[in-house]
């Protein structure tokens, strides 16, 4: 019934599309990015979650152009000279949910960017694989027009954010300093039969947001941080992520946390983490204490 009612809402059934097309292969995959997307919207919506959750009182709100579409942002800065972080955010999230996350870096000194992909709260447009991945490179524009060329961007992406940040990395001019993925999955199509939707639905998405392939030729420094107590997406996809990026990258495997615990409950042992391998990447030299 849920696939009808969304086919219904889509138009698909009046849509003459031939099986295996691209576009239909693009309509496919509206289903699990719409109906989880609205889905998890609405419900925290509606549970008052982002209500609950502090902000910066240093947070600055706007918006910024994506192609024809108005996106929705939120800068909160840190130190002088310090990196900024910009995040691409999960499939169920808006800039909202990751005020605590925010609050949490400008804490530590750290500055960050948050934006709303297209079709997602504030931000117009439509939820569309294609807008993501625009909106990255549009994003990052806004957050270096804003801060400058010289300072240090890290990208960092959680969730479905993981595949749009690695996926659109290599676009983005001048390069980033390092890639962060956080409770990541290896492709779109795993991510997907992971989540519980059909084998025959993910065999027929297109292949988008495929992170253990596009990591293996990123010339830059990766950081693959998962939790060990994440149900959605178990920890050989991080760990297949990782070895691919060789040299490159390193994992991280925090204790405990279910899949959107670390930005709901930010935690030291988890962003904290992040900051000593970004002072890492900075300074080679430097250590954490042995970690």
């Amino acid at each position: 019934m849920l696939w009808v009612s969304f086919a219904e809402s889509m138009n698909l059934k009046n849509l003459k599309l031939l099986p295996n097309s691209e576009r239909w292969r693009s309509h496919l995959l509206s289903v699990p990015l719409g109906l989880v997307s609205r889905g998890l919207m609405t419900r925290d919506a509606l549970l008052g979650v982002t209500r609950r959750i502090p902000k910066h009182e240093s947070r600055e709100e706007f918006f910024f152009a994506s192609g024809t579409r108005r996106l929705a942002g939120v800068l909160v800065a840190g130190d002088e000279g310090a990196p900024v972080i910009l995040i691409c955010h999960g499939i169920g999230e808006t800039v909202g949910h990751w005020s605590g996350v925010q609050a949490w870096f400008r804490d530590h000194g750290v500055g960050t960017m948050v934006f709303n992909y297209s079709g997602y709260g504030a931000s117009s447009g439509k939820i569309r694989s294609e807008h993501c991945d625009e909106d990255l490179v549009s994003a990052y524009a806004e957050l270096r027009r804003r801060i400058g060329l010289s300072v240090p961007v890290f990208v960092l992406g959680f969730s479905l954010g993981s595949g749009i940040a690695a996926s659109g990395v290599g676009r983005l001019e001048p390069p980033p300093a390092g890639l962060i993925l956080c409770e990541a999955f290896t492709s779109f199509q795993d991510a997907v039969r992971s989540a519980g939707f059909p084998h025959w639905l993910a065999r027929e998405l297109p292949d988008v947001w495929n992170t253990v392939t596009v990591v293996a030729s990123a010339r830059l420094p990766v950081c693959v941080v998962h939790s060990d107590g994440d149900k959605l997406f178990p920890l050989k996809m991080p760990r297949r992520i990782a070895k691919a990026c060789g040299e490159r990258g390193e994992l991280i495997v925090v204790e405990g946390l279910a899949h959107n615990e670390p930005y709901l409950k930010p935690m030291d042992a988890y962003w904290g983490s992040i900051v000593a391998w970004m002072a890492r990447q900075e300074c080679p030299g430097e250590t954490d204490g042995g970690r």
